[in-house]
């Protein structure tokens, strides 16, 4: 039927032409009748804040599917009145639409930027300004499985005596050295890294495509930082505490989750505070004892 001669002359009686206006139209009656489809299936997610205008967006969208449905039933037929009345409706449903949207649009922009700063904020610490326990976990979940094994490092630090710091100097004092470590952690880490403070005196690192061999340079520089620092409210004084951290690191792989190289690296790290402090030690694989590096 679509090669039929066409009413009147603006097709001037050429099939191709016919066709080409048939389809098109066509095709998009097709994509503007699924949509509202799509959204009927899923108004369960829809918040009720912005149902009301959804419906007028599912109006105005299959109302411009039946306009284009007619143009397509117009190239053998002459309802332009009809054709002509529908584009008015659609008009009228769009305008509306559009002037509730000036209404809403400001609103939701602002909830998002509101979920984005509260987001922001869920995942620092307060405290350093560097990450905190979930900042971790997202950027651990967020990073895709590898094809290599040991293309990532999970490095868990914890300050060596520092509840003897706090009871000898106070809260403050104590609160002073974990920005100081922080901003050394933060400091020698690469863009794509992540510093975080999982708890109390307990920091971790995430080195991206760095396994713990490479990692092991970078986190002696590190441990060595962190034994250099002073804290100002102290000094002058004799006896300024000594400061140090022990290490413990992981390989880490996406596929087989965070709780295993956690448990690796909180292992190394207990193996680092049981043999002295102020050092650094690997994880190996699985059943092979754990080695400390040189200092």
């Amino acid at each position: 039927m679509i090669g039929l001669m066409p009413h009147g002359s603006c097709f001037l009686w050429d099939p191709w032409l016919t066709s080409l206006h048939a389809i098109s139209d066509g095709a998009v009656v097709l994509a503007y009748f699924s949509i509202p489809f799509l959204l009927l299936l899923n108004r369960q997610y829809i918040d009720a804040q912005i149902r009301p205008v959804m419906m007028l967006f599912a109006a105005f969208i299959f109302s411009c599917g039946i306009g284009h449905a007619l143009r397509v039933w117009n190239i053998w037929h002459a309802d332009y009145w009809a054709e002509g009345a529908w584009t008015l409706a659609t008009a009228t449903v769009s305008l509306y639409t559009a002037w509730r949207l000036t209404e809403l649009v400001p609103q939701l922009l602002n909830t998002h930027r509101d979920l984005v700063i509260t987001r922001a904020v869920a995942e620092q610490d307060p405290l350093t300004g560097i990450a905190n326990r979930r900042g971790l976990e997202a950027a651990l979940h967020a990073l895709p499985p590898q094809p290599k094994p040991m293309n990532h490092s999970l490095i868990l630090v914890d300050l060596d005596g520092f509840k003897d710091i706090n009871d000898t100097y106070g809260h403050g004092v104590g609160d002073q050295l974990l920005r100081l470590v922080a901003e050394v952690l933060h400091s020698q880490i690469r863009t794509i890294d992540v510093a975080a403070r999982i708890g109390g005196d307990e920091f971790a690192l995430l080195m991206v495509g760095c396994p713990p061999e490479e990692a092991l340079d970078k986190v002696e520089t590190i441990r060595q930082q962190i034994q250099q620092i002073q804290l100002p409210d102290l000094l002058p004084a004799p006896a300024h505490p000594l400061i140090s951290a022990s290490f413990g690191i992981s390989s880490f792989d996406p596929s087989q989750g965070l709780t295993y190289s956690y448990h690796q690296a909180d292992t190394a790290l207990y193996s680092a505070k049981h043999s002295g402090k102020n050092q650094v030690k690997i994880a190996p694989p699985e059943g092979l004892p754990i080695r400390p590096t040189p200092l």
